[in-house]
């Protein structure tokens, strides 16, 4: 992997790369700008996601996370699941199995809102979460009673490995 200065060989390359962008559901990468950073960050995603066994991983449908989303669920051998949410109402892109292991996914969830909402949808669908992740560190993520992982901490964007909590840790 390069980019214009040489070769990309972290993730805080690959993101630095990339960029941010504002979105509805929070900041999202940009991930037009190059498919092989975006392939190391989702690939970091899923080495960090892998001891929590997911078989679903579900995000906000934004262009941009639904394009890392797809790329880490691929890695983990997932499904998909994205939910939108019209007029105040959220749905998702097909269902949830009942005993499904979800993945909550998020370049960053600065909006407690909707990690709330997506941590509801799943539990009604008698699915679990296992872990919620995020390229940037997110303040919400450490008292959800699940794993998080990060990526990057959100005050040193330059972090080399995925920081993981659990409740037993916050």
């Amino acid at each position: 992997m390069s980019n214009a200065s040489g070769p990309i060989a972290t993730v805080a390359e690959a993101v630095r790369e990339l960029g941010t962008a504002s979105d509805v559901y929070g900041p999202t990468l940009n991930t037009t700008v190059s498919l092989s950073a975006v392939e190391l960050v989702g690939t970091a995603l899923c080495e960090a996601l892998r001891p929590y066994c997911p078989t679903t991983l579900a995000f906000w449908n934004s262009s941009d996370d639904s394009v890392l989303g797809h790329v880490v669920a691929r890695e983990l051998g997932a499904s998909v699941v994205r939910a939108d949410e019209l007029a105040g109402i959220a749905a998702l892109s097909n269902e949830i199995a009942a005993g499904a292991r979800v993945a909550l996914l998020a370049t960053a969830w600065t909006n407690e809102k909707y990690l709330k909402a997506l941590t509801a949808i799943v539990r009604k669908r008698s699915a679990e979460v296992v872990a919620v992740a995020s390229v940037f560190e997110s303040a919400g993520l450490r008292d959800r009673g699940v794993p998080a992982v990060c990526l990057l901490d959100a005050d040193r964007r330059d972090a080399e490995g995925p920081a993981t909590t659990s409740e037993a840790e916050a």
